[in-house]
Formats: structure tokens, C-alpha cells, sequence
């Protein structure tokens, strides 16, 4: 069962949040050159990086991490989301009615949902 399988069953906030948290391991973290080279996401409570490459086959490839476990895991589950789609997929995608879809949306607080709504505007230019 993949990470929104496992959201959409949760029956509590707290199995999500355990889910979240445990979500965000996956993110790989960057050295301090990869941080270097990666975007300052203005809008968040903590420091987050993010970064996308354009891929040879017109897909994005993307690259985040944060200073906080709970936003490393929406970060992992968003990256996990929007990975190899294309520009005109990204340019229609919605982040609060996707993780309002999972049930997350409506137990973030205003500034983590302000820096990733920051990253959609950004995938939302692409």
C-alpha cells in the first residue's frame, strides 16, 4: 500500500501524523552543496529547500527538504505525487484540494500550508 493508500485509511489524525512523520525518512538530505543550489521557500515556520530539474523526456524531476520532520514527510509525499509529470500536469495541480483529499489539508497550520502553496505556484509556472 503506497503512502496515500495508507492517508486515505487512517481513521484518526494521529495514525496520519505517525504516517507523515514516518514518510518524511524517505527524503533523502542533501549536502550542503545540493542545499546550495536549491530554492529558499519563503512562507514556511521552518527553513525549506526546493529545487526541479527538467527531465530530457519533458517530465520534472524535484528535489526538496526541510528542517522540520513533519514538513520533510509532506514534502516526501508531495514529491512522491508530482514526480515525472509533465508541465501541463503540473500546471493544474492543486495542492490544498490534494491534501485535502488525504485529510491532511485541514490540520496544517497557515504557515506550512503558505510555503507549500509557494511550491505550487511554482509548479504552477513550470
Amino acid at each position: 500500500m503506497n503512502i496515500e493508500q495508507q492517508l486515505l485509511h487512517a481513521t484518526t489524525w494521529e495514525e496520519r501524523y505517525r504516517l507523515i512523520i514516518q514518510a518524511g525518512k524517505n527524503l533523502p538530505i542533501p549536502n550542503e552543496n545540493e542545499l546550495a543550489q536549491m530554492e529558499i521557500i519563503p512562507g514556511c515556520e521552518v527553513q525549506v529547500w526546493f529545487k526541479f530539474t527538467e527531465k530530457n523526456n519533458c517530465t520534472f524531476h524535484f528535489q526538496a527538504y526541510s528542517e522540520a520532520r513533519i514538513m520533510n514527510g509532506l514534502l516526501w509525499i508531495l514529491l512522491q505525487h508530482i514526480e515525472n509529470k509533465s508541465a501541463e500536469q503540473l500546471r493544474h495541480f492543486d495542492l490544498t484540494a490534494y491534501f485535502t483529499h488525504l485529510g491532511i489539508a485541514q490540520r496544517l497550520s497557515t504557515t506550512r500550508l503558505n510555503g507549500l502553496k509557494h511550491i505550487e505556484q511554482i509548479l504552477n509556472n513550470l
